[in-house]
């Protein structure tokens, strides 16, 4: 391999649709006629492989270091700064915040979704969104500190109550 590689065996990354996963070997797969090599990446419902050749390919990146999951908590416990309820508004960015894919804007999407969800019901969009970046939050929490999802979970909860019981103060 070479000296630019950033991803090996073993390395955990995040895609933008598919979440995380762990890259487990390298294997040869046909792309457009040609052998090349690529990482297979095992995520919990699925399996991909990209290009070794392409480790900066926008839709994959590295899983998130404990000083990112700390800026992360910090996210979910402050109170929502958007209350809006278009859904135009949301559906956008959600949208936006899918394609990004950075894990400081999925947790502020998280919040305020949350935050929605006590003001009014979500649509099945929102809801489905929520449930998604929370899971991903949650994975890629574990696999950043080596702990258990359901060890994870109850925290996360609590982060967000916290934001939500702040919707009237201030």
């Amino acid at each position: 391999m070479g000296t630019n590689m950033i991803y090996s065996t073993g390395d955990w990354v995040v895609h933008s649709y598919y979440g995380v996963g762990q890259i487990r070997r390298i294997e040869v797969k046909p792309i457009h006629g040609e052998e090349t090599k690529c990482f297979k990446v095992r995520t919990k419902d699925s399996t991909y492989w990209f290009p070794t050749s392409d480790q900066d390919n926008p839709r994959i990146r590295p899983v998130a270091t404990k000083e990112i999951i700390e800026k992360v908590v910090k996210n979910l416990k402050r109170k929502s700064s958007i209350l809006d309820t278009d859904r135009k508004y949301w559906k956008t960015r959600i949208e936006d915040v899918q394609t990004n894919g950075d894990l400081l804007e999925i947790s502020k999407l998280v919040r305020d979704l949350s935050t929605q969800q006590v003001l009014r019901d979500l649509n099945q969009t929102e809801e489905k969104a929520l449930e998604h970046f929370k899971e991903q939050i949650l994975r890629e929490w574990a696999s950043c500190t080596r702990e258990e999802v359901n060890e994870i979970r109850p925290i996360l909860n609590e982060c967000i109550q916290l934001s939500k019981s702040k919707i009237n103060v201030d």
